[in-house]
């Protein structure tokens, strides 16, 4: 993979807005999940696509435009990708303005404040490319960077003004255009040049890779399509389907033949990408049956029950507190097992505004929102032919960046990293496996539609080699077709058995690496059909909940004046007793607290079992702070001092 990084400095100050606001800032700048202040990718590409459709039929053919930046129609997608521009140091200011009405003046309700970013801050990020990007496609990339004169919005307002720079490119815009435009026939150029990577073996046994994906920028899977209203919302798992497109891309970039080989081998079975806390966590979803209490019990801790291992032990469950199902993931290492609840995985939310939403009959909808799941690692398995396994390791030790997800221009950017990994190995796959969780959906034959889950798994699980069904829990949903092909067009919807859904048959499987790699039902091709072991009841949440706060007792020296006032007059004492010891108290506390036990020794006994009480907590007051303890005492003095005036 290579990498152009640009700096983007400001000359003027900007507003780059995320589309949302709060009742006092209506307009936010928008942030990535360290809070560092971005300039979105999608913006940014943006307006290097604008740039460039400035010289389309002049100097550059239209179609290579769509070619680079990716067209309805076409396969693919953008040649690039292209991250957030991050500034690690940004000076956040605010304006406000107002609408003028008929008179000159500030029309009423029309005040309205932005946060905006200060001149000078400075913005870095990176475009990525495949290894061998024809050198012409790479000028049009700088040449659209470096045509950038202004960011965000209110631009033709002089906001954002800004200076785009590439380290060691020297060239201007202007001369890069005179370079290109020398170009006098672009279709015959192509867009790369021949990969030559040395294939290491032509073996086709079936091999286990452990998959690790770094995500460096948020990724967006969705699991449903928009209904009623624009948001797009990330499931988070990257599903099996996205982890083979991946996977069959990188090879075909290398070679045709081993990546056609290798989808049509019935060993190709890739697991989704669940994620994780760690590289050596196996994360596997789950939903359903594994269940825990809402709140925790005496000791602190969370309940965890599973009703396809257990009976509920409900005199076990904390009173009040009932159980619900645990959509997340099952963190399993060493024996351990975690649970990773979906609604505490951090995401992203974005808002856009497509302005160019025409463009060639494209995208019509004008202002959507996206919630993606936030840079984190993912981890997941994958079997497939020996010879695409050392093909794939290879590229990706010469190039781990890959892109996932929607949009994977702009997001969905990460490092892949492949580990060959018997499945003897992997501790979870040597125990008796009996129970299973459903982890890329299961398409329901036609002729079962109309037949009750139960019966369904029971006769899948049976046809596929598992054994006979005892126990289930799930569901059937409809998985919406998201790809096209090239000759059947987009794909349908099917029925399936969602992600989550668990199956018990009665005996431990016999070869179990055999059955997993087969998986259940049909639709291998589409990523359907994966299970895993259940690794069996979490024993705690990750991350670690958060504990009780501690709150620091405040200090009131009225309200503690006020009860040592209740104490002093029903003791007795004076108001000339209280500022004796108050002024011994702010000359020395030691003196104060001297005469204090002389009111011990010297009184008569009587009198000091009335004083008793008050004495010894003014004796503690003084000692632990006395400069505070004056002011308690003055509230007491003072209030005695009233009470004899009364």
């Amino acid at each position: 993979m290579s990498t152009i990084n640009f700096t983007i400095k400001l000359t003027s100050d900007g507003e780059p807005a995320c589309g949302l606001g709060t009742s006092l800032t209506d307009s936010l700048l928008p942030r990535d999940v360290e809070r560092n202040v971005i300039i979105p990718a999608s913006h940014l590409k943006g307006l290097m696509r604008e740039n460039l459709e400035n010289l389309v039929d002049e100097f550059i053919p239209e179609t290579i435009l769509d070619t680079l930046f990716g067209a309805e129609g076409l396969s693919g997608g953008a040649l690039f990708h292209l991250d957030d521009a991050v500034a690690d140091k940004a000076s956040v200011i605010d304006i406000s303005r107002t609408a003028l009405n008929e008179f000159g003046t500030a029309d009423q309700g029309s005040l309205r404040t932005s946060e905006a970013v200060s001149t000078g801050t400075e913005f870095k990020g990176s475009i990525h490319f495949r290894t061998g990007l024809t050198d012409e496609y790479v000028q049009l990339l700088k040449l659209g960077l470096l045509s950038i004169f202004a960011v965000g919005g209110n631009r033709n307002r002089g906001a954002g003004a800004c200076f785009v720079s590439i380290p060691a490119e020297n060239k201007t815009p202007g001369q890069i255009l005179r370079t290109l435009a020398k170009v006098t026939d672009w279709k015959s150029i192509p867009a790369f040049h021949p990969q030559k990577i040395q294939l290491r073996t032509d073996s086709n046994r079936p091999v286990m890779l452990k998959l690790v994906f770094r995500a460096q920028n948020p990724i967006c899977v969705p699991e449903t399509p928009i209904i009623q209203n624009n948001m797009i919302k990330s499931g988070f798992t990257i599903p099996a389907s996205a982890v083979q497109g991946a996977i069959l891309h990188r090879l075909n970039n290398v070679s045709t033949e081993v990546a056609t080989a290798c989808y049509e081998d019935v060993n190709f079975r890739a697991w989704p990408l669940n994620p994780t806390d760690s590289e050596g966590s196996l994360s596997i979803k789950v939903s359903f049956t594994h269940k825990l209490s809402k709140l925790t019990d005496n000791q602190g801790m969370f309940h965890f029950e599973d009703e396809m291992i257990r009976p509920y032990e409900w005199d076990k469950i904390p009173p009040n507190s009932p159980l619900k199902s645990a959509d997340g993931a099952l963190l399993y290492n060493s024996g351990k097992v975690r649970l990773w609840k979906s609604s505490d995985m951090p995401r992203v939310i974005t808002a856009h505004g497509v302005i160019n939403g025409d463009r060639k009959g494209g995208q019509k909808r004008n202002l959507y929102t996206i919630e993606a799941m936030a840079p984190m690692t993912f981890t997941g398995i994958v079997s497939m032919p020996e010879s695409a396994a050392e093909l794939l390791k290879q590229s990706l030790e010469d190039n781990p960046f890959v892109t996932l997800g929607k949009s994977r221009s702009v997001r969905g950017g990460g490092l892949l990293s492949a580990y060959s990994m018997p499945m003897e190995s992997i501790d979870l796959f040597k125990r008796p496996a009996n129970i299973f969780i459903v982890q890329s959906p299961l398409l329901v034959p036609d002729d079962e539609m109309n037949k009750p889950f139960a019966q369904i798994i029971k006769k899948l699980a049976h046809e596929h080699g598992f054994g006979e069904v005892e126990d289930s829990s799930g569901a059937i949903s409809t998985l919406f077709g998201w790809n096209s092909t090239v000759h059947k067009g987009l794909l349908g919807a099917v029925a399936v058995i969602n992600t989550g859904s668990v199956f018990r048959v009665s005996k431990p499987v016999t070869e179990l690496e055999k059955i997993l790699v087969a998986g259940v039902g049909k639709g291998r091709e589409r990523g359907l059909g994966a299970v895993m072991p259940h690794p069996g009841i979490a024993e705690a949440l990750f991350p670690d909940p958060p504990r009780p706060k501690k709150m620091k007792k405040i200090k009131n020296f009225a309200q503690e004046g006020f009860a040592l006032w209740e104490k002093a007059k029903a003791s007795q004492l004076s108001a000339s007793q209280i500022s004796r010891v108050r002024e011994l108290t702010r000359l020395n506390s030691k003196n104060a607290l001297a005469y204090l036990e002389r009111q011990r020794t010297d009184r008569p006994e009587s009198i000091w079992q009335r004083w008793k009480d008050v004495v010894l907590e003014m004796e503690k007051g003084i000692s632990a702070d006395a400069a505070y303890y004056c002011q308690v005492l003055k509230v007491c003095q003072d209030l005695l001092v009233a009470d004899k005036g009364e």
